[in-house]
This record gives structure tokens, sequence and C-alpha cells, in this order.
């Protein structure tokens, strides 16, 4: 097997450059320098042979026509791991790497693997198998491969980081706890197969000791001649980092001093067993495939095809990945929720506060229902009693604010007077300066409808005479520009109607009722909707 190098910052840009100019040169030095690495990745990642190469495949294309946009020409290896890792996550992402149970662990790491190597004194390959698989699924699928390319693909912070879409920051934190935890499980895992070892050599030597025959019983030795007395196997405990406590047994710490396996198992690091763990062979063929849809002509539209499949690329031209969100998502994600807030918080206030906020004393409730109080002004002389008029229970016309009772009434207007003329009231003579009799208020239109504006007209009409009114609202959200007033015989006045509401108004309605000089009401409807400021 070839020895991998990573490859130094001077190649990366050679190779980027001829990425762009089309030198087939290039992506022919950019297949054999990362194409057992990718497939490696990706057959860990996938644990099919197939689609690995597919996604290899597919990812040296991308790179061929994408790999040149991105900022920093030194990023070539996180580009087209990035573009491998969301081929592979869009496929699906298992809960354990694979690697092939049949192949042996090497010598030396992925990296540095060379024929020269002695052999290390290690367990045999099914047991680092079951080691390695067993420590793994204590681990998230991500912070699996995190240490896949951290210990196996030796990424660095920075690099690992473009390629999982992180800070180097960030990755280099989650580096450090991942890391821990995998020592941690790795540790657990050895001290469960030391056990197992202790617990299978106790049982062999029971059985031996059981199969031989008892020839003789022995003579009590004397007290200076007996044996040492066997240490006890109570409890023991040992104190591990960060306070944790995990009981020792001595006869498997005495065992564990003996025992060549548990020696050469006690040796095992997480960093070795990835290293170590068995490479797959890269497919021959695959580098032809590559090479011939990166430089067929009639291929370019599925060149342009597998581009386009490879998703967005990040502000830095890197790939973007589907698990983590970009900077866009969470900028507009923050600011987005701190509008939703402060929406939130202005229509409570609204709907607690209501328009009284506007008034010159808070006033609560604040949407109230009955009718404001209005100025009623005195009706001239003669109009008290015209035609129209409202009359009460008994008969009689009702009294008005501020005005004394109206002379009662009764319903003897067709009986016989007396001829009395002592008793008859003389008439006055007719006269010009007389007042007119009262006309008709004609109110226009019945309904006011405000959507999208605070303003409103409604005009005012006498018809057959003068006309006094007065005005009154059902809600203090409605404010007219003039409460009362007159006019001539058809004479005309336009009110303006104006809608108070807080920084956000709410759907709402009301009635404005005019009152004419006999009392007669005219009501019109006003019906708004949601304002905002």
């Amino acid at each position: 097997m070839p020895r991998l190098t990573t490859s130094a910052p001077t190649a990366d840009r050679k190779l980027v450059k001829g990425l762009n100019e089309g030198d087939e040169a290039a992506l022919a030095a950019l297949y054999d320098e990362y194409g057992e690495r990718l497939y490696d990745y990706v057959l860990s990642m996938s644990g099919d042979e197939k689609a690995a190469a597919d996604i290899v495949h597919d990812a040296f294309i991308d790179a061929c026509r994408r790999a040149p946009r991105m900022r920093d020409h030194l990023y070539l290896s996180s580009w087209l791991y990035g573009a491998a890792r969301r081929r592979c996550i869009r496929r699906g992402r298992p809960k354990v790497l694979f690697w092939d149970r049949e192949g042996e662990f090497s010598d030396a790491p992925f990296l540095d693997r060379a024929d020269d190597g002695d052999a290390p004194d290690r367990p045999q390959s099914d047991e680092l198998h079951d080691l390695l698989r067993a420590s793994l699924s204590r681990l998230e699928p991500v912070d699996q491969e995190v240490m896949l390319l951290t210990h196996r693909h030796g990424l660095r912070a920075a690099r690992l980081g473009a390629t999982l879409g992180l800070s180097a920051r960030r990755a280099a934190a989650r580096v450090r706890r991942t890391r821990a935890q995998l020592d941690a499980a790795v540790q657990r895992e050895i001290g469960r197969a030391g056990r197992e070892c202790a617990a299978a050599a106790r049982t062999a030597e029971e059985s031996r000791s059981a199969a031989i025959p008892v020839l003789a019983a022995r003579a009590p030795a004397p007290p200076e001649e007996a044996p040492p007395a066997e240490p006890s196997r109570g409890p023991w405990w040992r104190f591990q980092r960060r306070g944790e406590v995990s009981p020792v047994d001595p006869a498997i710490e005495l065992h564990a001093a003996g025992c060549d396996d548990c020696r050469a198992r006690a040796r095992v690091t997480a960093a070795a067993l990835l290293g170590r763990a068995p490479a797959p062979v890269l497919p021959a063929a695959l580098r032809h495939r590559v090479m011939h849809t990166a430089t067929d002509p009639e291929l370019a539209g599925y060149r342009a095809d597998i581009a386009a499949r490879g998703g967005t690329l990040t502000p830095s031209g890197l790939p973007s990945q589907p698990d983590v969100p970009s900077p866009f998502t969470r900028r507009w994600l923050f600011t987005g929720g701190g509008m939703v807030g402060a929406l939130a918080a202005a229509l409570v206030v609204v709907f607690v506060m209501g328009p009284g906020i506007g008034d010159g004393t808070l006033s609560w409730p604040p949407f109230r229902t009955h009718p404001q109080p209005s100025i009623t002004q005195e009706r001239p002389e003669g109009q008290g009693h015209g035609r129209g008029a409202p009359h009460g229970p008994g008969g009689g016309a009702q009294a008005r604010p501020g005005q004394p009772p109206p002379d009662p009434q009764t319903h003897e207007k067709n009986q016989e007077r007396p001829e009395d003329p002592a008793q008859t009231p003389q008439r006055p003579p007719p006269s010009s300066n007389l007042p007119k009799p009262p006309g008709v208020l004609v109110v226009n239109p019945a309904k006011v409808e405000m959507y999208g504006t605070k303003t409103a007209q409604v005009s005012l009409a006498a018809k057959s005479g003068p006309v006094s009114w007065t005005a009154m609202t059902s809600s203090n959200q409605l404010i007219l520009s003039q409460m009362q007033g007159g006019m001539p015989e058809d004479g005309t006045t336009s009110l303006t109607i104006t809608l108070r509401t807080a920084l956000i108004g709410l759907p709402g309605q009301g009635t404005l009722t005019f009152t004419d000089s006999e009392g007669a009401p005219h009501e019109v409807k006003v019906v708004w909707g949601a304002t905002l400021l």
C-alpha cells in the first residue's frame, strides 16, 4: 500500500490553480493525493462499497467545477471532505462507523502506512474490532466522525472546522471534549475485558484443581510453616480523574500483572485503534471513471448535474453542511426572534392599557362601551313640542337635561270646547316675525368603514327648515370635529371622524348618534380595522 502524507500548502495551491485552468494532469494529481483518503472516509461513514465509490466520484467531479471558488486555497482537503460528507449525510448517517471485520489492524497509522514497520505487541484483530466498536457506540454519530477525522485523517482544528462547518475555536473545543469521552470509553471497555479474562482464568484454574485426585490427606502444617493468607477480596477503591470512584479487585490486578493479553490490551489507546483500523482497497477502475467523466465533452450536462446536487457553498466557498445552519440563518433567526418578542410585548401592552394611553388620565377598563356625555344647547323658543318629539310613558314629552319639564298634554283635542268668549284664549294676530317651523336633519352615510385610515367624513343637511343638532359617541376611540351646531334651511355641514388608537390598534366598531332639535335620533355605524402606529 502506498504511503500517505499530508499535502503541502504549495501543492494544494497548484492543484487548485490547475483545476481552474482545466488541466487534466491537475485532476489526476488531485485524485492520486486524496482518492484513497476520501474512499476510506466515505466507506467508514456509509458501509457500502458501491455507494462509497459513487460519492468519491461525484466529489472529485464537483471539485473540478467549484473548488477554485474557495476564498483560501489552503483548505482544499477540507473542501473535498466537506463535499463527500454532505453526500454521506444526505444518504443517511450510521449509528456506528464501519470497518471490515475481516481486515487486519495495521502496524502503522493510516496516513503513515509503510512496509518496514515492526509488528507491535497488540491483541488479536477480533478483540480490537470488538473494543473499537464498543467504544465508538458510546459516542454520538457526530462525535465519532470528529474522532475519525482527527485521529485517522489528521485534520487539525482549522481544517476540521472548515469541513464540519464550524469555527476553529469550536472545532478545537469539540475535539478536546470528544477525545476525553472516547478515552474514558476505551478504558471502560479494557477494564471490562480484563475482568472477563480474569474470570475465565479463575474458572479454568478451579476446573483443573477439581480434576486432580486427592491422594492422601496432608498433615496440618506447623504454624511457622503455614502458607501466607490470601489477600482480602473485599472491594478496594481507586480514585480516578474528576472525583470518579471505581472499585478495583486485587485479584484482577494480580491477574493483569501476569497475563500477557491483559498487558497488551492495557497499552491500547483510542488514537491507535482509529489510526490502525483496517484500510479498504481503492477500486482500480474508479480513477479511470473520474478522469473520463471530467474530460469527455459529451458529459458536460452530467457534470453540471453532479455539481448542482452538491448543494450551496458558504461565503468562504466551502460546501455547506446540512446539519449546520448557515450564519445568515442564525442571524435572521436571532433578529426575527427579537422582533417577534418586541411585537408580542407591544400587543400585551396595548391589550392591557388600550387607547387610554393617549388620554390625559389613564382609564380602566380601556375600552368603554357607554356613550360619552355631550354638550346640549337650549332649544329655540317655540321648538320644544314640535312634531317628532319623543313622549314618555304618561303621554307627555320627555324633559331634556337642563330644561324645565314641558307642559302636560291631553288627548282631548277633538272634544268640544266652551263657546264662552271669556274662556276662549285670544290668538295672536299673524305676524311675519314668527320663527319658522323646524326642519328635518339628514345624515349621510349611515355606515362608515375605516380600513387602513384613521379619518373619515360624515355630512349633515337641513331640509324644510332650520335644524340644530347635538352628537355623542359610543366609544372614546371615536372623536368628532364638532359635537353640536345648527344649520339654516337647506344648509349642510361636513364633520370629520378621527379614530384614536395607541401604538397598535385592534379592530372594533362604534356608533355616532346625532339628535336634531325635535329629539329624533339618527345613528351612524362606524367600523374600523387593525392599525399600526
